[in-house]
């Protein structure tokens, strides 16, 4: 198995992890995202600029709040995620520097995320793209259910490609394929990235957005590597979940992944041990629903003077 030697961190636990819950407040969310910075990660997705689509996630309401108030570290990228030109211009005018441009695989999904087809949401690239230009935004193109549908089932390549070729369009420089579900293998995962980074040989960088429903995503994160992604979306905790799909489980937990990469010696540059800090800390926030970290739990068990092996 063949690896890159280094690997970036994309924590996403301030929007993934909380997007379906009662708004944080700013000033605990500032703090998180400190954290976050204080741990060495470099990429972070602080939130949605929803547009004129509140099903993107109730707790994202105070975003271009948040954007004014927090502390921009020298070095770390603080990006959002955004679906229609709407939110694209929110993003503008809130001196958000690069976007997460958002669009589903899945006919279905899509639908019941936007209203649209999928043709009718890429119909918004454009206008997206000169705003982001306009701006000197940078563009990530985001694919939800870029492998397996509960809906449609598996999806087939065509379309993804179809899809990343408009992102390309508008200015985007990176793509993130993401198994929003949890559905997806470790081959399937392979066999995707394999075909897509040979499709586009342009993408600057290749990301992966692995949700942990079926308990595949470290399995899958390792597929994606050994094909060529080298960046990685993870929450802190286990933390989150799609606002479509019920009782979703979040994305890995950044600790959990942390401590593999680690264990493989691959490079992020961000520290186990104040990811942990950091948490610990977003478990208070949400009252410790939807935590999923081994990580955490063997902290837990150390806490209470109980020897782990």
């Amino acid at each position: 198995m063949k690896f890159a030697s280094k690997a970036t961190v994309c924590e996403v636990g301030p929007r993934d992890g909380v997007q379906n819950l009662p708004p944080l407040n700013v000033p605990d969310k500032v703090k998180l995202l400190d954290l976050i910075v204080d741990a060495g990660i470099k990429e972070i997705e602080v939130g949605s600029f929803l547009g004129d689509n509140p099903d993107l996630g109730i707790g994202m309401v105070n975003t271009p709040e948040v954007f004014r108030t927090m502390n921009r570290r020298p070095g770390v990228i603080y990006r959002a995620l955004l679906q229609t030109p709407i939110g694209a211009q929110q993003a503008a005018d809130n001196g958000c520097e690069k976007i997460k441009l958002n669009i589903s695989g899945s006919v279905k999904h899509y639908e019941l995320m936007s209203g649209k087809t999928i043709k009718e949401g890429m119909a918004g690239f454009a206008e997206i793209g000169s705003i982001s230009a306009k701006n000197n935004i940078a563009i990530l193109g985001s694919i939800s259910l870029a492998f397996v549908s509960p809906y449609d089932g598996l999806i087939p390549g065509k379309d993804i490609k179809e899809i990343i070729q408009n992102f390309i369009d508008c200015g985007a420089t990176e793509i993130s394929l993401n198994d929003t579900a949890g559905m997806a293998t470790p081959k399937l995962v392979y066999e995707r990235f394999c075909e897509m980074i040979s499709a586009f040989p342009a993408v600057t960088a290749w990301a992966f957005h692995p949700h942990n429903t079926r308990g595949m995503a470290l399995a899958n994160i390792v597929a994606a590597l050994e094909a060529g992604m080298t960046k990685v979306d993870s929450s802190l905790a286990g933390t989150g979940g799609c606002p479509v799909f019920k009782n979703a489980s979040g994305n890995i937990a950044t600790e959990d992944m942390l401590y593999m990469l680690d264990g493989m010696g691959i490079e992020t540059g961000v520290n186990l041990e104040k990811a942990i800090v950091a948490g610990e800390f977003l478990e208070e926030l949400v009252n410790h629903n939807g935590i999923d970290s081994y990580i955490q739990r063997l902290e837990k068990i150390k806490r209470k003077e109980k020897d782990v092996e």
